[in-house]
C-alpha cells in the first residue's frame, strides 16, 4: 500500500531485481508476468502521480522517470505498463474531476489497481485518426463499439482509459474510462511481436459496452498550452525505459565476458577481460549508456525547472532536453544490444541466455515514434528558432 514517504526509487531497485531473475524465461515462454505485476501493485509504485491529498505519494517528475528507467532494467515488459498506467493517472489528474478520478486513485493506493489503455488502432491513415465510436445510451451515456490494438498490459489492469469519436454529425474526441472486466468488453490476447513480448500489447475489443456519462470526458484540457506536460513526461520516461534496457545489456555483457567468455588466440591474453578490443568495446558502451544517463537527467532537470518556473524559455528548454534524451536513448539502447554479441562471441547467442530478447526489447519500443522527428525539433529550434509543438507525441 503507498504512503506518502515511501522511497521510490529504493522499492523500484527491490523490485528490479526481483523481476530480473525470471525476466528471460518470461520472455522465452511468452508469459504474462502475473505475480510480478502484484508486487508492483503491493509496492505503491503505482501511486507515484496520485496527489498526496488523495492518499499518493504526489511523486516529482524525477520520482517518476528514474523509477520507470530502474524498472526497465529488471523487467522492460513490466517497467514499459507502469508507463501505461502512469499516463492514465497523469489523465485522470488533468482532465476527470475529483469525483470521477477518487474511486480510481482510492483502489490505486490500495494496491488494487493498475490502468491500463485502449487507444491506439490499426488500419487507419495515421495513428491520430479513430474508427472506434461511441454512440448515445439513451440516458446520457454511451456505448462504444469497435476494436483497439497496442493495448500494453490488458491482461494486467483492472480498468482503462481510452479513446474513440462520438458517432453524431460533428463527431466528437471522448476519452473514456471502462473496467476491463465489464460487458462488452474483450481482451485478445494476440500481441505477436518480436520484443516486449509479456506486455500483452494486443488487442481489445468493445461490443456495445456501456460506459456512463461521468466517465466520458473531453481531451480539450491536454492541448498545445504551455503547461500541458503529458507528452513531455511520456517520452523522458520512454528515455529511462531505453537506457534501462541498455543498462541491463552492458551488465549481461561484462557478466559474460568475465565468466564465460574466452579470449582470441591471437589475442595474447589469457582472459577474454583482458582483450584490448573487448576492453575498447565494453568502454564504449559504457560511454553510451553514461550519455543517454546523464541527457535523461538533464531531461529531468529542465522538466522541473519548467514546472517550476513557466515560461516559454523553459518549456522550450525541457522539451529540447527531452527530445535530445529520446534520440540519444534510443542510439544507446541498440548499439549497447547489439555490441553485446560482439564483446561476448557467438557463445552467447545460444537461446538459454536469451540475450537477443534485449535488442528486440529496444528495437520494439523504439518504434513507437521516429526518433527523427526528435533530432529535427532540436534542428528547427536551433537553426530557425521555432518553439517544439506540445501533443501526446512531442516532448
Amino acid at each position: 500500500m503507498a504512503t506518502t514517504t515511501l522511497d521510490s526509487l529504493a522499492v523500484a531497485r527491490e523490485l528490479a531485481t526481483a523481476l530480473a531473475t525470471d525476466a528471460a524465461a518470461r520472455d522465452l515462454e511468452r508469459r504474462f508476468p502475473h505475480a510480478e505485476l502484484d508486487l508492483v501493485k503491493r509496492s505503491g509504485l503505482l501511486a507515484l502521480l496520485v496527489p498526496r491529498a488523495d492518499g499518493g505519494l504526489g511523486g516529482t517528475p524525477g520520482d517518476l522517470i528514474r523509477t520507470v528507467g530502474i524498472l526497465a532494467e529488471g523487467d522492460p515488459s513490466v517497467a514499459q505498463m507502469t508507463i501505461v498506467h502512469h499516463s492514465g493517472v497523469e489523465l485522470l489528474n488533468k482532465i476527470a474531476p475529483p469525483a470521477v478520478r477518487a474511486p480510481y486513485f482510492a483502489r490505486i493506493v490500495a494496491g488494487e489497481l493498475m490502468l491500463t489503455n485502449a487507444y491506439t488502432e490499426v488500419g487507419t491513415r495515421t495513428i491520430f485518426d479513430y474508427k472506434v465510436r461511441m454512440s448515445p445510451a439513451g440516458d446520457g451515456g454511451w456505448r462504444i463499439n469497435g476494436s483497439k490494438a497496442y493495448c500494453t498490459g490488458s491482461l494486467g489492469g483492472e480498468a482503462l482509459y481510452g479513446l474513440a469519436v462520438t458517432d453524431e454529425a460533428t463527431p466528437q474526441p471522448l476519452v473514456f474510462l471502462i473496467e476491463t472486466a465489464a460487458p462488452g468488453v474483450v481482451v485478445v490476447d494476440d500481441w505477436a511481436g518480436m520484443g516486449q513480448r509479456t506486455t500483452a500489447s494486443g488487442t481489445i475489443e468493445f461490443r456495445d459496452a456501456y460506459v456512463p456519462a461521468e466517465r466520458a470526458i473531453s481531451p480539450a484540457a491536454l492541448g498545445p498550452s504551455l503547461d500541458n506536460f503529458f507528452g513531455t513526461m511520456g517520452q523522458a520516461m520512454m528515455s529511462a525505459h531505453y537506457t534501462g534496457i541498455a543498462k541491463a545489456a552492458l551488465a549481461d555483457a561484462i557478466a559474460y565476458v568475465r565468466e564465460k567468455a574466452r579470449p582470441w588466440p591471437h589475442s595474447g591474453v589469457e582472459r577474454a577481460s583482458d582483450d584490448p578490443y573487448v576492453l575498447r568495446r565494453i568502454g564504449q558502451m559504457h560511454a553510451l549508456v553514461e550519455s543517454a544517463d546523464a541527457l535523461v537527467e538533464r531531461a529531468i532537470e529542465r522538466i522541473e525547472a519548467a514546472q517550476a518556473n513557466l515560461t516559454l524559455e523553459t518549456r522550450v528548454a525541457a522539451s529540447l532536453a527531452v527530445a535530445a534524451a529520446k534520440a540519444r536513448s534510443t542510439e544507446a539502447s541498440l548499439e549497447v544490444c547489439e555490441r553485446l554479441f560482439e564483446v561476448c562471441s557467438a557463445g552467447a547467442t545460444v537461446e538459454k541466455y536469451n540475450f537477443d530478447r534485449h535488442w528486440r526489447n529496444a528495437r520494439t519500443l523504439t518504434l513507437h515514434d521516429p526518433v527523427d522527428y526528435k533530432s529535427r525539433l532540436i534542428g528547427d529550434w536551433l537553426l530557425n528558432g521555432t518553439p517544439p509543438p506540445i501533443s501526446s507525441h512531442t516532448p
